[in-house]
This record gives C-alpha cells, sequence and structure tokens, in this order.
C-alpha cells in the first residue's frame, strides 16, 4: 500500500531529496512506481549505487544537507541475481545514524512471522526492523497481516506523531 509511504514522505522529507538505491525503483501493483510515491510525497529522488550494486558508502557519500531520508524498499515481487550488491539494514543504520537522517523502509507485505519453513523467502520481521534501529516501517495491511485493504506505519514516536498531525492523515488512513 502506497499511502503510508506517501504521509510519510510528505510529513518527513517534503521538499527535501530522499536516497533511494536504483536497484529499488519499483513497480508494484496497480502501476504505480516509486519514482512516482516520493514526487507525490513532495519529496524529490535521489537514485544511489547501481541497479544491481548498491553499498553503503553509495548512501555515506550522497547525503547532505539536502536530504530528507533514506529509503529502502523492499523488492517483494522480483530479484536481481548475479553480480549484486545490497547493504544490510545494520549498515544503512549506521549510515543514517552518523548523517543524522532518518531511514524509512518500506517492507511491502508487512512480515509479522518467519514464513519460510512454508516457501517464503527470509526477510527481516516488521519487529526486527524496527529493534535494529530502523526510525520508521511501512507495509500493507492486507497482505500477510490479513487485515482489510490499508497501511501500516511503525517506528520511532516523533515521526509517527508527525504522520498523526498531518492533513492527509485523515484521507489516507494510513
Amino acid at each position: 500500500d502506497d499511502a503510508p509511504v506517501l504521509l510519510l514522505l510528505w510529513a518527513i522529507a517534503r521538499k527535501k531529496e530522499v536516497l533511494v538505491s536504483r536497484g529499488e525503483l519499483v513497480e508494484i501493483g496497480g502501476g504505480f512506481r516509486v519514482p512516482d510515491v516520493i514526487q507525490q510525497g513532495g519529496a524529490r529522488l535521489h537514485e544511489v549505487g547501481t541497479t544491481n550494486r548498491t553499498r553503503a558508502r553509495d548512501y555515506a557519500s550522497a547525503v547532505s544537507k539536502k536530504n530528507g531520508a533514506i529509503l529502502r524498499v523492499h523488492r517483494s515481487n522480483f530479484d536481481i541475481v548475479g553480480f549484486t550488491e545490497t547493504p544490510s539494514v545494520d549498515e544503512l543504520v549506521a549510515v543514517a545514524r552518523s548523517r543524522k537522517v532518518p531511514l524509512l523502509y518500506d517492507e511491502g507485505s508487512g512480515r509479522v512471522a518467519d514464513l519460510s519453513a512454508y516457501g517464503f523467502s527470509q526477510a527481516p520481521l516488521l519487529r526486527e526492523l524496527i529493534a535494529s534501529g530502523v526510525d520508521a516501517v511501512t507495509c500493507s495491511t492486507d497482505k500477510l497481516i490479513g487485515s482489510t485493504q490499508g497501511g501500516l506505519i511503525l517506528g520511532r514516536q516523533d515521526i509517527i506523531d508527525r504522520c498523526r498531525r498531518h492533513p492527509l492523515m485523515r484521507a489516507l488512513r494510513a
């Protein structure tokens, strides 16, 4: 669901750059594209790395006073295979902390339990992302959580409060 990402960007990164790996500029269901969601969220896309290889230092070297956030987008509907590299969540948390910029993670499906025993790929759970230091995590409520269609934002209290007070909150109902 794009509503929580849109709200989050509008509330904390409006008129600022958002750093995203080129390998995470995905199109999701319904033809919605991450670059379009960033733009509609009032932020400016700043691509880092390459399609197949992005390192923590790519983010670190791109951070400036123009940045509002680093955004990690989970590639839930495709894989890049071969000569690839993606920084770990811990590496991105370290970059975000050292550069004093929020780390946002669009997890997509909302994993609340390890489903690898059922043939699903292993990915961090929502609680693990928050515990690792990600500032805000967004996901859909209708996929793995099993609720009605909607969006969820989890994270630091100050970020959640900014979203809660934003006028878009009522319209988007994230």
